[in-house]
């Protein structure tokens, strides 16, 4: 009974208190100014990436937690300082429920406040056109995380201090150090450090936010919220408890209430360790900073030269998933080595390689697995684990696998990754590829058995499986949506808005620049796939035969026809690079001029060059200057006959020279006319 009137005294303090209700309504006045600098933002026109919206709360905790932090602990502080506790025979008894009651009281109001801010974003979802779907619940989850879960915690912090340091005047000290480091802008703050965490190291127990707070949603795969993230928060919460009980030990009155405290500590430390634990084996590596780093690091490292026996061809491919485990059974065909080499993402624990049903030794180089074949055989089983890593996030059962990734045996002599450095301004930077950008010809029989719900397979349904023919399978199982416009099957992401509407436009556009890349350069592909996908950020891009996957960059959807970015990317995924990798960058870099003139887009930077420009001699830089010069007074069907011209005769053997030459002979041709 005492409890439930301590609960009332504090529930009517809390709204009385000018500062907690003053600070509550500061949250959804900076949200209200969040969302208007937002939509302001013409690159936010189309909402490609509004999934990000909820990174906004990261900022408004912490800036709303410290005025939670020195409101409780004034009050708890000023209870204290009279002693009234000690009045009473139950004193520490009242001092307890007081801290259980306020607790209580804060988790109440921030969980009306937790449902405020859940109204606020779906509201701005459905007005901005995001179709309903399980994204909604997500996100509700992902705010129980970072914003009700740091903000109740606030209560403790204050408590603590207050027990603590009572009304000394180091505590302002230790209420703005415990708030600079508990906040949830903590890994923005220390971004260096922060960097070099990955998602299981103990050190990332020390974050309760992201490790990358701009980033909240991933296309297809949702907002970053994992079991690991409930337990880091439980953790945290144990851990803040245990010090409040600790911190009270010299309120007691009798040796019973210590020992009684005592032995409640001694199950503190089992239980900490078991929630932080789990928060390490459940973490998702998919928008960690530093595991990405590391990853990228190891394909650097990696030697690009690997001797490969690829002597065998692959007939069909039987593959089954069923949670994290992967079977696949490739069947061979012209078996002429007893040591093939295959491409395996060498991320993926390779649990064993049966031939003819039993079992064969096997080596890993990087991505390359060789298997030591004790006779010749026509079938090969690889079993092994998909695990959630930074290149192929596996969170919460969704999971993107894409062809021109190594997520299943390939016929390859290289790495799934490729690593290469450049110049850029004189500073040293690297890039990287996914070597299958442009997937070999040859096709193969896939079988697909997959458990749960699949939002996109390029591979036709039959029954309960899928089974067809392909170069490569792509398949994911995540949060998204499709339609059908136009004979084009589209697959897009679960937070990109009103797509029907824009669709037409879209995939016209692609049309159209798809014929004019045609007009130039000879396409891996002959026509633009039917079966298109869509995200805004973490996948790469690729086209195949049956299908096209395309990042956005941010972009949107429905303006980025206007901008460079979007010609050179559909040049990039359509014409295969020839020659040396500058001259196949200086090409891309005019014509993707070329194409915007064609398009009558007046905004067209004809002095820049392509990324790899810095990095050559003088010498050459002087040649390339040169050919943008005779490049850029040449009409709209002289730049053609020059694009077309150079990529049908660019290779090792031709020159800058030779470029320049060709385009006077053009522009002399063209002045005779």
């Amino acid at each position: 009974m005492r409890w439930k009137w301590l609960f009332v005294f504090y529930w009517k303090r809390l709204l009385k208190s000018k500062l907690y209700v003053g600070a509550s309504i500061l949250f959804f006045v900076l949200l209200l100014v969040r969302f208007v600098l937002f939509f302001s933002d013409d690159m936010n026109a189309g909402m490609e990436y509004s999934g990000d919206l909820p990174s906004e709360v990261f900022m408004l905790v912490q800036i709303v937690s410290l005025f939670y932090i020195v409101w409780f602990y004034f009050l708890y502080s000023n209870e204290l300082r009279y002693g009234v506790s000690s009045w009473f025979a139950d004193g520490y008894r009242i001092l307890l429920e007081k801290m259980s009651a306020l607790l209580a009281v804060h988790a109440l109001c921030q969980g009306i406040m937790l449902m405020m801010s859940y109204g606020v974003f779906s509201l701005v979802y459905l007005f901005v056109g995001v179709e309903p779907s399980d994204l909604y619940l997500s996100l509700l989850r992902f705010l129980a995380v970072y914003q009700f879960g740091p903000l109740v915690l606030t209560v403790l912090y204050g408590i603590i201090i207050a027990l603590l340091l009572e009304t000394k005047k180091v505590s302002f000290f230790a209420m703005l150090l415990v708030w600079i480091l508990t906040g949830p802008m903590t890994t923005e703050l220390f971004i260096d450090l922060s960097k070099t965490v990955h998602a299981r190291d103990w050190a990332s127990l020390l974050f309760i936010g992201k490790h990358a707070i701009q980033r909240a949603y991933d296309s297809y795969i949702g907002f970053e919220v994992d079991r690991g993230g409930e337990w880091k928060w439980a953790a945290w919460f144990l851990s803040l408890v245990g010090l409040a009980l600790l911190s009270s030990i010299r309120f007691t009155q009798t040796r019973k209430e210590r020992n009684a405290v005592l032995k409640a500590l001694l199950i503190f430390p089992f239980l900490i360790v078991l929630t932080a634990y789990h928060s390490l084996q459940t973490n998702t590596k998919a928008f960690t900073r530093a595991d990405q780093t590391t990853e990228l690091e190891e394909y650097r490292r990696m030697p690009q030269t690997i001797k490969a026996d690829l002597r065998y061809r692959i007939q069909s491919y039987d593959i089954s998933l069923h949670g994290s485990r992967a079977v696949v059974r490739v069947a061979l065909s012209q078996l002429e080595t007893n040591r093939p080499t295959f491409q395996l993402y060498h991320l993926y624990p390779l649990h064993s390689i049966e031939a003819d049903h039993q079992p064969v030794k096997f080596t890993r180089n990087g991505d390359l697995v060789t298997v030591w074949l004790p006779k010749r055989t026509s079938t090969l089983t690889f079993s092994y684990e998909i695990v959630d890593t930074a290149l192929i996030p596996y969170t919460n059962g969704r999971i993107v696998l894409l062809a021109d990734r190594a997520w299943y045996p390939k016929r390859r002599a290289s790495h799934m990754y490729q690593a290469y450095e450049y110049q850029v301004a004189g500073t040293r930077a690297w890039d990287g590829a996914f070597t299958d950008q442009f997937v070999p010809n040859e096709t193969y029989t896939f079988t697909l058995n997959v458990d749960g719900d699949v939002l996109f397979c390029n591979v036709p349904k039959r029954g309960t499986v899928y089974r067809g023919k392909a170069q490569a399978v792509t398949l994911i199982k995540g949060q998204g949506h499709q339609l059908v416009d136009q004979g084009y099957e589209i697959t897009y992401p679960a937070d990109w808005p009103h797509m029907a509407e824009r669709a037409p436009t879209v995939i016209h556009q692609m049309e159209k620049t798809f014929r004019h890349v045609q007009q130039i350069a000879s396409t891996a592909v002959s026509s633009l796939p039917n079966k298109i996908v869509f995200s805004s950020s973490g996948l790469s891009s690729f086209m195949a035969h049956d299908h096209l996957v395309y990042n956005t960059n941010f972009f949107s959807i429905g303006t980025y026809h206007m901008e460079r970015d979007y010609y050179e990317k559909m040049l990039r995924l359509s014409v295969p690079p020839k020659g040396s990798r500058i001259m196949y960058n200086e090409w891309i870099s005019l014509a993707t001029r070329w194409l915007m003139q064609k398009q009558g887009l007046s905004v067209i930077d004809w002095s820049s060059k392509s990324e790899w420009f810095e990095s050559q001699p003088s010498s050459v830089k002087k040649q390339i200057e040169a050919i943008y010069q005779a490049f850029q007074p040449l009409d709209v069907d002289q730049k053609q006959r020059c694009l077309r011209t150079w990529y049908a005769n660019m290779d090792d053997g031709w020159t800058w020279d030779r470029i320049l030459e060709m385009m006077q002979e053009v522009n002399g041709v063209g002045g005779r006319h």
